[in-house]
């Protein structure tokens, strides 16, 4: 963050001002402000709420339980100053909203075009006000300067936000194709081949098809929309694989279930099986080629767990948070911290830490999906992503891991032996773009679980 205090940004906005306000403007503006500030708040959100773009990144409880209020706050603050450092506090903390604009992925444009809307709703106050031309002209102006530099230095935070964002995007893909990559291959293509084996079995044995998933449902085609689109950067195959799916749950799957399948010839049963198994030889194919294409690169996981860092968490959040705003699919993480570590660095050493680092890592890993995603996070926490999973569900999984982890035994040393527990905090996405308010959820209730006891879950409010 730069310091707002010192920037050229904020002593060009001292001098403008100082050349076009005279008291009695800022007076007139400030009296404005006051009087209209819930009005003009209600004004921006509303115009908001019916643009279906920016309506997206919006619910009608959130604006009005918490974002009405702080413009309301924010117009007062940033058009009402009456002294320096009140200004500078308004303008360091649009850094904060640039960077939270950032993280929720909202379009700079968007910004724009409810500043520009609120200038001149402003302006058209003022015009019906007892000023003379000359200092109507003063107030539009310093009204106009004071709302564009604001917009300014949340702009430039949102920028740097932005930016890093995509190099931290850019260095995951490469992460996730490094030695990974034939195990990952073969496990995709193994899990499509299963899907492809269980329902021509059903077909031979003349059994039912309700136990199958839907391909897109199945581990392969979690895996293909959760993970393959951040390892192949949403590739051609990616969307011809996804319309293959499609072709075979929309269409020709439901041709075998229930009554269909009794009323077909032979000929016809042959006929569908072939244009399945076209299709699954056509999605191996693209499958391959997407894998073909990556080089292995050097793995730069976390060292000691082989988990992937915390650094890769935003892109995780942020197309889960996409996925499930355009396609209404849930999502939880699960903030897992291992109960009294310190402990264990203290009596048994760092080498013993290490170990149960290890096996906790391990044990997270197999007790998740290959669509999900586990990251250390930091010291002796970690965070986990379940794709696709409601809350109860995602209590499950907490409750699975937090039973194996009770009950396994971890070797240290030799023959020597030792049992940790975990505590974890369960968070569902609930519609807010900004992925860091689902992880600071996740993590209070991570710290409710360590206050009630520890060994244990709890969900976030």
């Amino acid at each position: 963050m730069t310091d707002t205090a010192n920037s050229p940004v904020l002593a060009q906005l001292r001098q403008g001002l100082l050349e076009t306000t005279e008291p009695r403007v800022q007076q007139a503006v400030a009296e404005i402000v006051r009087r209209d500030q819930v009005a003009l708040a209600e004004c921006f959100y509303r115009n908001m709420l019916a643009d279906p773009e920016a309506a997206a990144f919006l619910s009608v409880q959130a604006v009005s339980a918490r974002l009405k209020p702080g413009m309301a706050r924010w117009l007062e603050q940033l058009l009402c100053h009456e002294n320096a450092a009140q200004l500078e506090a308004v303008l360091a903390m649009q850094h904060h909203v640039g960077e939270v604009h950032a993280r929720a992925e909202i379009p700079v444009h968007l910004v724009a075009r409810g500043m520009r809307l609120l200038k001149r709703e402003i302006s058209n106050r003022l015009l019906v006000t007892e000023l003379s031309r000359d200092d109507l002209i003063s107030a539009v102006l310093r009204v106009d300067r004071l709302i564009d530099i604001a917009f300014e230095e949340m702009s430039a935070a949102f920028v740097y936000s932005h930016e890093k964002g995509v190099r931290t995007d850019e260095a995951y893909r490469m992460i996730a194709t490094g030695n990974n990559l034939s195990v990952d291959r073969e496990r995709q293509t193994s899990a499509l081949l299963d899907w492809e084996n269980r329902l021509f079995r059903a077909l031979a044995t003349d059994g039912s098809l309700d136990q199958i998933a839907t391909l897109r449902n199945s581990p392969f085609g979690l895996w293909l929309h959760h993970k393959a689109a951040l390892i192949f950067d949403d590739t051609r195959e990616l969307s011809l694989i996804d319309e293959g799916m499609r072709r075979i749950d929309d269409s020709l799957l439901p041709q075998l279930h229930g009554v269909s399948r009794p009323s077909m010839s032979s000929d016809e049963m042959r006929q569908q099986v072939r244009t399945i198994m076209t299709e699954i030889e056509q999605i191996k194919y693209l499958l391959a080629n997407m894998f073909d294409r990556l080089s292995d690169l050097e793995v730069g996981r976390d060292v000691l767990t082989q988990l992937f860092n915390r650094r890769f968490m935003p892109t995780i959040l942020k197309q889960e948070i996409e996925l499930g705003r355009r396609k209404g699919v849930p999502f939880c993480i699960l903030m897992v911290d291992i109960d009294h570590f310190k402990q264990v660095n203290d009596q048994y050493g760092h080498d013993a830490g290490d170990r149960v680092l290890q096996h906790v890592a391990g044990l997270l890993v197999n007790q998740v999906r290959a669509s999900d995603f586990v990251f250390r996070y930091g010291g002796e926490e970690f965070l986990i992503v379940l794709a696709e999973l409601d809350v109860e569900q995602a209590t499950h999984v907490a409750e699975k891991i937090r039973r194996r982890l009770e009950s396994a035994r971890i070797a240290i040393a030799g023959e020597q032996q030792i049992s940790v527990t975990l505590s974890l905090g369960v968070a569902a996405f609930d519609g807010h773009p900004d992925y860091q308010k689902l992880v600071d959820r996740a993590d209070k209730a991570l710290y409710v679980a360590k206050n009630g006891g520890r060994n244990r879950w709890v969900t976030s409010e």
